[in-house]
């Protein structure tokens, strides 16, 4: 079960991705995608076990739940995506 201590990891290794902006979001998610293409990422957040992707007007909340998992620039081929997310590098 992702704790405090592997949330914080997850937290450190995202905010490479702090300022830049969402160009392409897909996955089997349940939010309406739409609301996150070309929102820039003003800040990340961990708060127990929960993640925060935070934007304006606009915090998205990730839990984990009991085998949470991610992955950054690599593809699980034999898990289904939740939330797949593309980022605008360049600033």
């Amino acid at each position: 079960m992702p704790e405090g201590p592997s949330i914080i990891l997850v937290k450190e290794a995202v905010t490479q991705f702090t300022g830049k902006k969402i160009i392409a979001v897909s996955g089997n998610c349940k939010i309406d995608q739409t609301l996150l293409l070309y929102k820039k990422i003003i800040e990340f957040k961990s708060w127990g076990k929960h993640f925060l992707i935070c934007f304006k007007g606009l915090t998205l909340r990730v839990h984990f739940l009991m085998f949470g998992s991610y992955s950054i620039n690599e593809k699980k081929p034999d898990r289904a995506i939740r939330l797949n997310s593309h980022l605008k590098m360049a600033k």
